[in-house]
């Protein structure tokens, strides 16, 4: 039986006297955090246990328009991973954390080795929502392999910012991958299958010119119920090699810095990162839901923003 630590901290005086209408506000319900923004839902944090890995779901952008895929546990008796319909691919829930290639063998991604939470604390902060979470990532035996550290500050412009440290309790190793690490299944609309476009941040457009390369941001775009919104993900130059995109037409859209050799094609040696017992890895990412595409979402100018925070 896990151990399960949580913590809600509100700040009911403090909320109910200074607490401005636009500020992040946090609510607990069971093995769940809701985030809301303006009285208006934004996401929810799931933790249950019944699941393989914690995730985000739903996610909306402004008006509530939802900019994730709606099924995230498919259907009875629907297999199959169908790019063109969007079914399948059940291991996209969300916004997740998670690599298919640990100790080569271990599978996160595809939800085959499980990521436990072990401890949630949930509090506001200067009108932000800070959402502290630790996981067990367990290997085949189900003995604590690594524990992960993530600390997700969500801000009123729907900025989620991640840092998140890794560390070894066994020896970890990366494997080079395309399937990882920080992720999001957009909605099915938005899709560039479906008529949404895929922008860089050095201009470079679609899945053919964005997959697998490196960049500051990287911005998903299109029309949800005839509303224009996006999604963008930020990487950080503190992250200790530029991390790439695994950007794809279908809907996924995942930033990941373990795939060297994969995501050019083999033009690059692999480049597995391993950890000694006791050793940690850090990292810091951005993901930012916006109205309009990526010039009316600002998404540059929010970037800075980003940076500015770190």
């Amino acid at each position: 039986m896990r151990s399960m630590i949580f913590g809600l901290v509100l700040g009911l005086f403090g909320l109910i006297s200074f607490c401005q209408a636009d500020d992040v506000q946090l609510k607990r319900d069971g093995d769940r955090v809701d985030v809301n923004i303006g009285g208006e839902l934004f996401t929810s944090f799931h933790f249950e246990g019944t699941y393989p890995k914690p995730y985000f779901h739903p996610v909306y952008a402004p008006g509530k328009t939802l900019v994730v895929r709606e099924n995230v546990f498919g259907k009875e008796g629907e297999q199959g991973n169908d790019a063109k319909t969007g079914m399948g691919h059940f291991h996209h829930k969300g916004i997740w954390i998670a690599i298919d290639s640990i100790n080569e063998g271990l599978n996160y991604w595809h939800e085959k080795d499980k990521i436990e939470t072990t401890s949630v604390v949930a509090k506001m902060q200067d009108g932000r929502g800070v959402i502290q979470v630790e996981n067990v990532w367990n290997d085949a035996k189900g003995e604590p392999l690594m524990k992960e550290q993530t600390v997700y500050t969500i801000t009123p412009d729907r900025m989620i910012r991640c840092d998140v440290t890794f560390s070894a309790i066994q020896a970890v190793t990366f494997g080079d991958t395309k399937e990882g690490l920080f992720a999001i299944r957009v909605h099915h609309d938005m899709r560039e299958l479906s008529g949404g476009h895929i922008i860089n941040s050095r201009g470079e457009q679609g899945e053919k010119e964005c997959w697998g390369k490196p960049a500051p941001w990287v911005d998903y775009h299109g029309q949800v119920g005839g509303k224009t919104v996006g999604i963008s993900l930020f990487d950080s130059p503190e992250n200790f090699r530029p991390s790439r995109y695994h950007v794809r037409g279908y809907g996924l859209f995942a930033i990941n810095p373990f795939g060297e050799k994969k995501y050019s094609n083999g033009e690059k040696e692999e480049a597995p990162v391993t950890l000694k017992p006791g050793e940690s890895l850090s990292l810091k990412y951005g993901l930012y839901v916006h109205s309009g595409d990526d010039k009316e979402g600002a998404v540059a100018a929010q970037y800075q923003k980003f940076l500015s925070a770190e």
